[in-house]
């Protein structure tokens, strides 16, 4: 089992990763991040799709805008909830 805010070895920048990395190094945004995996659906997509538009916008790193990408989906949220918890 993949400890939570721990890379998975050799996949440092999955989008998984690069949240978890994140969240470990800033605890606001670990907090931010648990507010975000708790919306509900249709309204964390709209939330996320705001922010990936304006991160398109602004030319954001790539590797930023797929992590951010995954708090879209049903699937990535299950996922993320699944490592923040321990």
């Amino acid at each position: 089992m993949v400890s939570p805010y721990h890379p998975s070895p050799g996949d440092e920048n999955a989008p998984t990763n690069v949240l978890l990395l994140a969240a470990k190094a800033d605890p606001s945004f670990g907090e931010e991040l648990r507010n975000i995996l708790r919306l509900p659906g249709i309204q964390r997509r709209a939330m996320i799709n705001s922010a990936l538009e304006a991160m398109r916008i602004q030319r954001a790193d790539p590797l930023l805008v797929q992590a951010v990408a995954l708090l879209a989906d049903d699937a990535g949220v299950a996922r993320m909830r699944e490592l923040l918890q321990s």
